[in-house]
């Protein structure tokens, strides 16, 4: 009990001791009738009342901004000066007011002298593809609105922004013009107040076209053809020899840009179907292709197995064929041709396979073969056919001459280095009135490539002189011989005896009657 009584009265003096001390309460206020001032470009002088308890006073340093007095009493204004905008950017600072212990800050911003200058071309044009557009800027305007004439907006689509090395560049996608007639349209770039223009211009969509691509006559009488193209450009077009212009009439431009003009053709008699691809032409390219054909109503139909075969002689104007069918027409040229040559100058071979079907070319004397792939030669039924010309056939396994009248068949090309060699296993030769077969070779690359090892000539029965030497030596001078077997009848086995067919083969090639 006597604790407690000492606890109470402990208490008792620190509340005694309380009320007779007076207590100290800061009442400092102070606030600003606005807290952030925006300057303008130009800079000015802005007022800022301040409201406070006490007298107040301001502190802070800027160069380009200062107070116009340090101190002030309650309710008058605090003035800021700023200076003019002598920055690409917003530039900020900070002072202080102070009354008594209470502190407001009133930050101060001087907004750039914003600028926007054009630094491309005012005037850009495009062709009707698709393209870029980009546009460079010397600006400081934070966001940049576009805005088209004429319907711009529809094949002008905005990208992105970047800035590259202190410059602004627009980027801008042209869309493809479709249509055939040309676009433009002024693109204005704004914003803070400023503003450049850009007039964009595309070129229209250059054509020559018409309903009618393919013209046909039939019959092989004299005749004319009649077709109508649509065009925005000026053309020309050249006409075969078999082909006449009777009149070239221009009509009025419609709505979509395109002019008509109907052609009118004539052409004689003729004695097979012919055909030619006009091209029409503008600024150097080919637009347009119309295909017109006097059509045999006596189709001359036959078959050429190799495709490829098919696509050279189509190229020359000989047959018409396609890729699906084995079927041909032939045309005028195939029917008086005299000379072909299948071929190809390039370091791979033409791929054709199979070589028949030439016997439906009823003028044809003379014939070139050079660098082929072809494995099948039949030309049986060329009765025509005096001259035949043989140049890197490598792949050759058979060669049917039939009634043929060629009388040399002759692959020796000459020379260490010529590209002389069989890659076929064997090779058979048949003709009714060859009188020479020389196969003779010494090409270095009979050592390497060469696998043919046997030849029949059992089906030449006229012939009179044989020549079958391959040999070849390789880097290191040894000889190299392939063949093994040269097989003839019994009737040339006894010419050769007798000294009326005349052989040369080497001595490592074994000769086999069959």
């Amino acid at each position: 009990m006597k604790k407690l009584l000492y606890v109470f009265a402990a208490a008792a003096l620190v509340f005694t001791a309380c009320d007779d001390e007076e207590i100290q309460v800061d009442n400092s206020s102070v606030s600003l009738s606005v807290e952030t001032v925006e300057a303008a470009p130009e800079g000015g002088v802005y007022d800022i009342k301040v409201t406070s308890d006490s007298d107040w006073r301001v502190s802070g340093f800027c160069e380009w901004a200062r107070p116009l007095s340090e101190s002030g009493k309650s309710g008058e204004s605090l003035r800021i000066e700023v200076d003019p905008s002598n920055s690409r950017d917003i530039q900020t600072t900070e002072f202080k007011v102070f009354s008594g212990s209470a502190v407001k800050s009133v930050k101060v911003l001087s907004n750039p002298s914003f600028m926007m200058d054009l630094l491309t071309e005012a005037e850009v044009e495009f062709s009707s593809s698709e393209s870029s557009l980009k546009i460079k800027l010397d600006t400081n305007v934070p966001e940049i609105e576009s805005v088209f004439t004429d319907g711009g907006s529809e094949w002008i689509e905005y990208v992105d922004r970047q800035e590259v090395f202190g410059k602004t560049v627009l980027s801008f996608k042209v869309n493809a013009n479709e249509t055939y007639i040309g676009r433009s349209t002024e693109l204005t770039l704004s914003g803070k107040g400023k503003s450049a223009t850009v007039k964009v211009s595309q070129a229209q969509l250059d054509a020559i076209i018409t309903d009618t691509p393919k013209v046909v006559y039939t019959g092989l009488n004299a005749g004319e053809f009649t077709f109508t193209v649509n065009a925005n450009v000026d053309f020309t077009f050249d006409l075969p020899s078999w082909l006449t212009l009777v009149s070239q009439t221009t009509g009025t431009k419609g709505q979509d840009g395109l002019t008509p003009t109907t052609i009118r053709l004539s052409f004689g008699e003729n004695a097979a179907s012919r055909v030619a691809d006009l091209n029409f032409i503008s600024g150097g390219k080919i637009l347009l292709q119309v295909s017109v054909k006097q059509q045999n109503p006596n189709a001359i139909l036959f078959n050429i197995t190799d495709m490829i075969l098919r696509q050279e002689l189509v190229k020359k104007g000989w047959i018409l064929a396609s890729d699906s069918s084995t079927e041909c027409e032939l045309l005028e040229p195939g029917m008086t041709g005299t000379s072909l040559d299948i071929s190809t100058s390039s370091w791979n071979a033409l791929n054709v396979k199979v070589i028949d079907g030439l016997d439906n070319f009823p003028a044809l004397e003379s014939l070139s073969l050079k660098n082929l792939n072809a494995e099948t030669l039949n030309l049986d039924g060329c009765v025509k056919l005096h001259t035949l010309t043989i140049n890197q056939l490598p792949k050759l396994k058979e060669a049917v001459l039939g009634n043929c009248p060629v009388t040399v068949f002759k692959t020796y090309l000459g020379g260490r280095y010529a590209y002389d060699y069989f890659e076929a296993a064997s090779l058979t030769i048949s003709s009714e009135n060859l009188t020479e077969i020389n196969v003779n070779s010494e090409s270095y690359y009979i050592s390497y490539y060469e696998i043919c090892s046997e030849i029949d000539v059992t089906g030449c029965p006229k012939l009179a002189i044989l020549k079958a030497k391959r040999v070849a030596s390789d880097w290191y001078g040894n000889v190299i011989c392939h063949l093994e077997k040269l097989y003839v009848s019994q009737a040339q086995k006894a010419a050769i005896d007798a000294g009326t067919l005349k052989l040369e083969k080497p001595d490592q090639t074994e000769l086999v009657v069959r």
